[in-house]
């Protein structure tokens, strides 16, 4: 059911954009748009949503919303008609801007509610399999340097280990 609406609100989000942004640039049938939307939302969901942002975040999945929206309307709109030129890569490109845009609002609504990630929402998985943590403690008060390096005045004194008086204070 999560999934049943994620899809529903990029299929509507992705309708929308290519309803206001290709009759701009391209003569192209109503039912052109829906039946395109629909392959793109699918192909969409499963590619950026479901792969590409569970683990590399927000602004990853919205790059690659960008670039297959671009060529999706590019090569695949192109394909079917013989338009060429500034008009297609237009339409493409603004296309492409637009989806990203509300891409980026439905990719949070994506990982709050369809991705849950067992406790650790909105942490994405790039790199953890690289983390790791090496360090060694030590005081460095209680390190004793050798005899050869103490001063010779310490080692009269007996003053070893000893903090150094402090000036008087004024």
């Amino acid at each position: 059911m999560r999934h049943l609406l994620a899809l529903v609100l990029k299929y509507l989000l992705t309708a929308t954009v290519m309803f206001a942004i290709l009759p701009l640039f391209l003569r192209i049938s109503s039912a052109e748009i829906l039946w395109f939307s629909l392959w793109l939302t699918l192909v969409a969901y499963a590619l950026g949503d479901l792969y590409v942002l569970p683990r590399l975040g927000n602004v990853s999945a919205t790059i690659a919303d960008f670039g297959l929206v671009f060529v999706a309307v590019w090569i695949g709109i192109g394909a079917f008609y013989d338009i060429a030129g500034a008009a297609m890569l237009n339409a493409a490109f603004f296309s492409a801007l637009l989806a990203a845009l509300g891409e980026s609002l439905l990719h949070a609504y994506v990982l709050r509610f369809v991705i849950v990630q067992h406790g650790e929402e909105g942490v994405p998985l790039i790199g953890r399999q690289w983390q790791t943590e090496a360090a060694e403690e030590f005081d460095v008060r209680a390190a004793r340097p050798d005899d050869k390096d103490r001063e010779p005045a310490e080692q009269e004194n007996g003053r070893y280990g000893q903090e150094p008086p402090h000036p008087p204070i004024l």
